[in-house]
This record gives C-alpha cells, sequence and structure tokens, in this order.
C-alpha cells in the first residue's frame, strides 16, 4: 500500500485539477461556441475588446457591427463574446448611499483625486515653446 499512495495522491490532484480549472474552461467555451452559432441581426452584443455594438449584418465567419449611429465595422465572429443585455450592470457607479452628500463624491459620482504634489511650471525654461 506504501508504494500506491504517491499515485493515489497524484491521482487525486490531477481530478481536482480537471474540476477546478478544465471543466468550467470546456463549458465557458460552449456556451460562448453556441452563442457565435446562434447570433442574429439586431443583437446587442460584446466583443472580447469590450466594445459594444448592435449586429447589422451576418456573414458565415464574420459580422458586421453597428458600433455608433453610421459607424460599421466588420469583425470576425470569433470576437464575440457575450450578448449585451448578459453583462452585469456596474453596481459600483452608483453611490451606495443615496443620502451620502454630493461633497464626498465631488458631485458627479466619482471619487477625485486628493494628490497635492507640486506641478512643475517650464514656461520660464529658454528651449520652451521650440520643438
Amino acid at each position: 500500500m506504501g508504494q500506491l499512495t504517491p499515485l493515489l495522491l497524484l491521482a487525486a490532484l490531477l481530478l481536482l485539477f480537471w474540476l477546478v480549472v478544465i471543466r468550467p474552461a470546456r463549458r465557458q467555451q460552449s456556451t460562448v461556441s453556441e452563442l457565435q452559432r446562434n447570433l442574429a441581426v439586431g443583437d446587442r452584443v460584446v466583443l472580447s475588446a469590450g466594445i459594444f455594438g448592435t449586429i447589422a449584418e451576418l456573414e458565415d465567419s464574420r459580422v458586421q457591427l453597428e458600433i455608433a449611429p453610421g459607424t460599421v465595422i466588420e469583425v470576425s465572429r470569433q470576437v464575440v463574446v457575450r450578448r449585451a443585455e448578459d453583462s452585469p450592470e456596474p453596481e459600483d457607479l452608483a453611490p451606495a448611499d443615496p443620502d451620502e452628500p454630493a461633497e464626498a463624491t465631488g458631485g458627479s459620482g466619482t471619487l477625485h483625486s486628493t494628490d497635492t504634489t507640486e506641478t512643475t511650471d517650464f514656461t520660464d525654461r529658454p528651449d520652451a515653446g521650440k520643438a
């Protein structure tokens, strides 16, 4: 039994690796492949680069994607990774407490830097403004 213990440990580690890494990756890959096969004109999608757009036209391996009114780009079908509706909404953009004073977030809902380092003015240098 002593010689079998390292083999059982190795088999258990390989099984754990398969359960934690390989199985979820395959499931994700099959989900994305199915999405790419089932694209339709008018779907709002997200590309792997993070670009949002609406499908204007479909070909076998290419997608015409409208990213802004009147702006259409042609991309490979493989770069479409999800539908825009499936994307989680960024909840961290809204203040956590609606009664929070506007000064804490700068009035716009975003935090501003409190960096107090000095900036250097180079306009008094002899070579300033020369290229």
